[in-house]
Order: C-alpha cells, then sequence, then structure tokens
C-alpha cells in the first residue's frame, strides 16, 4: 500500500484512464467502496442519510453515493454546495444518472433557499462529504466557511469521500476551514495529507478502497511512500530480518556499544541498554565515566559497563568501538565538551553508527564531520531536532515534512526517520536511490520520556544482529510501535504507558 501525493493520485487516475477505464468506471468503484462502508456500520436502512455535493468529481463521487443508498433502500437527502453552472463532466453525468433512476429526488442547495435550509437543518444519522476532494488547493469564503461549521456541529456519524474538504491533500495543512469525519474512505491509496499536520485529527477512521487503478503506474511515480502497518510487517519481516538459529551462543547475535558523555542522563542509556537486549542483541557494552559505573551496574547487571577517565577518553574510545558491533550515541547526552569530542570521533571510525537525541543536536551545531564520516549511520530525529539539523522552525517542518526528510536524508547520503505520530523513514538503498515509508503503527502512549531512547536501542539492535542498517532502522520501527500497542490496547493503558512498558512489551 502507498501514500500519494494529490500530484501522484491525480497522474494514477489519469494513466489508467489511458490505458481505457472510463473515469465513470473509476467513480463508481469508488462509490461502491464509500456505500459499503456505509452499510456496513448502518445495516438499518431507516438510516437518515444526508449527502452533500461539490461541483467536481467529488460531488460526482457524492452523487453516485447517494443514487446506490436510494437503490438499497435508504433515506437519503442529495445536497449541492457550489455553483451550478461550474460543474464537472462526471458531475452532469452523475446527475442525469440519477434524476433518470430517482425521477422524484429533489437536489436542494440550487434553488429554492427556504426549502433547501430547512433540508439543511433537519436531523440526520450520517452526514457525507463529497463535496471537495483532493485538487483543492485555495481558502474557503466565508460563506462556505459558516457552512463548514454548521455542518461539523450536527449530530450524526461524518464520512468524508477521498478526503475531508478542506484539508490539503499533500501536506494535512487545514486551508480555513475542513469537515471533521469520523471515517474517512480514500480511494485507491492512502493520501499523505491524511498523515501530516492536522490530517489524522480530522479524517477519523481511514479505510483504503479498491478503485482498480493501473498498478503499472506506480513504477513513474518517484515520490511514492510505502505504508507500514502491522501485516506489511507479518509478511515481510521473514525475508528481512536474520532469524534466530537453535546452535547459537551470545556473540552469534552481536554487541551494541553505548557512549555516554559526563552530563548524560543516565536513565535513557539505560532504557536504550534495556531495549536492545529485548530486541534480540547478545550483549549490551555502555562506554561511561568511572563516576556512572555503580549506576549501570545496578540498574542493568546484564550489561558489560567499560569507565573511561574523561582526561583519556579517546584512547579507551577507540579500544571500546572496535570491540562492538555498531555505535549507539545520544540518549541522555548533553551538549559538553566530552560529548562533541565522542561524537566527532566515532563518525571517524568504520563502525555502524546509531545517533539520537542529544547526538543530534551536537551534530547540528557544525555538520561539517557528519558530512565527512567514514562510518555507515542512522539518524533518528523528532520533529524538533530535524528542525535544527535543518535550521528551520519546527512549524516549517511540520508544512512540508516530506520534502525536508528527502533532501537532508539525500544531501548527507543518511538513512533516517523522522518520529511523530506517524514516523516518516527515509532510507538510502547502496545504489544511491532513495525509497520512503509511513509507519502506522504505535498509537499516543509512545508521547512519553525515554520512547526514542528506546526505538534507538531495538535499531541498534538488529544492526548487531547482522541485518542491514536500512532493514535495522525500518524493521526497529515497525517493532517499536508494535510494541506500544501490544501494551497500550485502549485509552486507559495509553495514558499510562511508560517507557519501561515499551521495553517489555518487544516481541
Amino acid at each position: 500500500m502507498y501514500a500519494l501525493t494529490a500530484k501522484s493520485m491525480k497522474y494514477m487516475d489519469e494513466y489508467t484512464m489511458d490505458k481505457g477505464v472510463p473515469s465513470s468506471v473509476l467513480m463508481e468503484n469508488a462509490s461502491r467502496g464509500v456505500v459499503n462502508e456505509i452499510t456496513e456500520r448502518f445495516p438499518d436502512t431507516n438510516t437518515r442519510v444526508l449527502v452533500m455535493c461539490g461541483p467536481g468529481n467529488n460531488g460526482g463521487d457524492g452523487v453516485c453515493v447517494a443514487r446506490w443508498l436510494l437503490h438499497l433502500g435508504y433515506s437519503v437527502t442529495l445536497y449541492f454546495v457550489g455553483d451550478p453552472n461550474r460543474t464537472s463532466k462526471e458531475f452532469r453525468r452523475q446527475i442525469r444518472i440519477i434524476s433518470s433512476m430517482f425521477p422524484d429526488l429533489k437536489i436542494y442547495g440550487t434553488e429554492d433557499a427556504a426549502e433547501s435550509l430547512k433540508a439543511l437543518r433537519s436531523e440526520y444519522d450520517v452526514l457525507v462529504d463529497g463535496i471537495f476532494g483532493t485538487g483543492l488547493n485555495r481558502r474557503f469564503g466565508n460563506n462556505f466557511v459558516k457552512f463548514l461549521e454548521y455542518v461539523n456541529s450536527k449530530k450524526g456519524y461524518k464520512v468524508a469521500i477521498d478526503i475531508p474538504s478542506g484539508l490539503n491533500a499533500t501536506t494535512g495543512q487545514i486551508m480555513n476551514a475542513v469537515f471533521r469525519a469520523d471515517l474517512t474512505v480514500t480511494m485507491g491509496n492512502y493520501k499523505t495529507g491524511l498523515f501530516f499536520c492536522e490530517g489524522r485529527k480530522v479524517s477519523g477512521e481511514v479505510k483504503v478502497v479498491d478503485i482498480g487503478l493501473a498498478k503499472r503506474g506506480y513504477r513513474d511515480i518517484p515520490d511514492r511512500i510505502f505504508v507500514c502497518d502491522r501485516e506489511f510487517f507479518r509478511k515481510t519481516k521473514d525475508m528481512a530480518l536474520i532469524p534466530r538459529t537453535e546452535v547459537s551462543h551470545k556473540g552469534t547475535y552481536g554487541t551494541v556499544g553505548i557512549v555516554v558523555s559526563p552530563g548524560s542522563m543516565m536513565g535513557a542509556a539505560m532504557l536504550s541498554a534495556k531495549a536492545s537486549y529485548r530486541a534480540g542483541c547478545g550483549l549490551v557494552k555502555i562506554f561511561c565515566p568511572n563516576k556512572f559505573t555503580g549506576f549501570f551496574n545496578v540498574s542493568i547487571p546484564e550489561a558489560v559497563v567499560v569507565p573511561y577517565k574523561t582526561d583519556d577518553v579517546i584512547g579507551a574510545l577507540d579500544d571500546f568501538v572496535e570491540s562492538v558491533d555498531v555505535v549507539l550515541a545520544g540518549p541522555g547526552m548533553k551538549e559538553d565538551a566530552t560529548g562533541r569530542l565522542i561524537i566527532k570521533e566515532i563518525l571517524a571510525q568504520e563502525t555502524p553508527v546509531v545517533l539520537d537525541a542529544g547526538a543530534l543536536n551536537l551534530i547540528s551545531k557544525n555538520l561539517k564531520p557528519f558530512r565527512k564520516r567514514k562510518c555507515p549511520c542512522i539518524i533518528t530525529p523528532h520533529v524538533g531536532e530535524m528542525a535544527r539539523l535543518c535550521g528551520e522552525d519546527i512549524q516549517v517542518i511540520e508544512k512540508n515534512r516530506i520534502g525536508f526528510t528527502k533532501k537532508f536524508s539525500e544531501l548527507y547520503r543518511v538513512s533516517m526517520v523522522v518520529k511523530s505520530d506517524v514516523s516518516l523513514v527515509s532510507l538510502i538503498k547502496e545504489d544511491g536511490t532513495q525509497r520512503l515509508y509511513l509507519n502506522v503503527t504505535g498509537n499516543s502512549g509512545l508521547a512519553t520520556a525515554g520512547s526514542g531512547d528506546v526505538l534507538s536501542g531495538v535499531i541498534a539492535s538488529l544492526i548487531a544482529q547482522g541485518n542491514s542498517e536500512n532493514n535495522s532502522l525500518l524493521y526497529g520501527v515497525m517493532i517499536h510501535g508494535m510494541a506500544a500497542d501490544k501494551f497500550a490496547v485502549d485509552e486507559d493503558s495509553r495514558r499510562k504507558m511508560m517507557a519501561g512498558d515499551i521495553v517489555e512489551s518487544i516481541f
């Protein structure tokens, strides 16, 4: 399954029609998908349905939905929103069909204002938004803003066709008003705007309908984004991750090395270490100042603590890096002189590195050593850290998270995840090509201190076990999200979940 921008989705529609599939067939398929979702939730044909249609093809979908619901015996009110003199060809086709099949059907919103207002003010069990679709890129006038505000205030289950009216299908930004859906039935593929900015808040549950798009067309879309959910993980993990074997020992599953600077918050490194073990590595070593030795020996006795003197960190660090399969730096790390020295040194080595949290803040001050690094590297910024890396405000990043992620990943030749409610993963392959993924596992319980430290520990663990850096990143993100889903099965458990709960729920 893919997530596409509005431009890419338009291309797929046109590509399919160029292959001989009429737009009316795509519209029929789309509408049947919406109708199936509605009738599954509201099987009683006494259900009162208001279908609101705009003048374009999204409105045509709405008219087709109304026709099918009438055919099935539902009570349907059809309400037109927009300029009746500026309608699309497919909308007019659908109006002709429904008027022919149901000649007594009155279409409100076009002529009699009093009757139309009365129809709008009636009570409905289901309200369907077929006003504007993915092509919308402008703000609304005041009258339509008030119309949407009124519709949103009405009782009833709200269904959006393809995308809620007023939501930018690419960025997830709200124009200046939006239909707030309980369910969005989207066509062919997810739209990227359903996941970013305000998209998730206003789209409700999202269902994807297969409308018969020509699959060969996807090959021509460089910005398509793969959507990673539990089903994707189940189908692909055995091909992507190295399995455990019965004949093995701790050395078989590799060693994670976690580096801690003098100003670090020790609990973060502890969480990373525990997560690394839970994700399957054979050994965790913690490189830390002498003063932290006692804490780590007590808090995680399974780890091997390698203490160092702060006045002789480089010599000890080089030996430490050579003794591990992957280095994790950043959890709990503060911006101190030793931390800067550590990051600069590990980037000059060839051992794979995972950088998180404090390490990202350190490299954001001077990206030159990062650009010139010798090691394979994974970075795991949240949106705030991404903003610092790019030298931009958070709001700027949020408006174009895909663009900034693609550009940074390509410029610095680094695979990365930009963490958020829906995390965006960019993988740079050996041939230099880039592939983007959206992770939809996980829940709001992940919004807790230490969650990112757990994720970086999981990723480092998978690398230590011999998996590729890219697969370790992608599947580590999904494992982390599914651990949260395993623990947080309802609102109460999401509210109380702590990072340690995520650790205990891994696999």
